[in-house]
């Protein structure tokens, strides 16, 4: 079932998109969800693709057919106007969406992931975020969005519940793919922290932003 277009919101980054959309939201950890580690293993492509799917390069149309291809997808929709794909992981839960410019080129890709790949795992293939924000997701679980502008990637990692604290060990529940030539559109939209450790979600919480929305100029009559 179709939701607001990704586009939209990738936009937001920090917003709760699609995955709580619902009231209540699906769970953020499940083993349900895509059983893939592509984003640290380059396997079989490195971000900004997922399954030969490179966004700001594959065609729509593509990408389509590529999914169908897919035998870890199931119950591919699709649609041309606005261009948005969802599916499901083979066997299991809806995890992933995409959408498409109007170009007809793919321009952000969502999918929710098993909890199989750490924070440290991440980092230790991406490096330190260069931003982090906080989700607050439900009043059990929350995330924390670290964002790899240079690598097109927001990846959700889930210490717990809104108490807790991220650890190495917090799972990677969300990956976000991004064009990186799109980035700094996306960032003057956006609310960030600066990355600062392995500190407690309400200590990112209640940092205080090094990017806020940029401000823009009321047109005159």
């Amino acid at each position: 079932m179709f939701k607001k277009p990704l586009v939209m919101l990738s936009l937001l980054i920090v917003a709760s998109v699609t995955l709580s959309a619902c009231s209540p939201p699906p769970p953020l950890v499940s083993s349900k969800y895509l059983n893939d580690t592509s984003l640290i293993t380059d396997k079989p492509c490195a971000a900004p693709c997922f399954q030969n799917i490179t966004v700001g390069q594959t065609t729509y149309t593509a990408a389509v057919g590529l999914l169908k291809a897919n035998a870890l997808f199931s119950n591919v929709q699709s649609q041309d106007n606005p261009a948005q794909a969802d599916w499901s992981t083979t066997g299991g839960d809806a995890c992933c969406q995409m959408t498409a410019d109007d170009k007809g080129v793919v321009n952000a890709l969502l999918v929710k992931l098993a909890p199989n790949i750490t924070t440290k795992q991440l980092i230790d293939k991406f490096g330190t975020p260069k931003y982090v924000t906080n989700v607050d997701y439900s009043a059990q679980e929350v995330a924390l969005a670290l964002i790899f502008p240079d690598k097109g990637v927001v990846a959700w990692v889930s210490p717990g519940d809104p108490t807790s604290t991220l650890k190495e060990t917090s799972p990677v529940v969300v990956a976000l793919y991004l064009n990186p030539a799109n980035f700094d559109n996306l960032l003057a939209t956006a609310t960030l922290q600066a990355w600062n450790g392995y500190l407690s979600y309400n200590q990112y919480r209640t940092a205080t932003p090094v990017i806020t929305p940029r401000v823009t100029a009321t047109p005159t009559g």
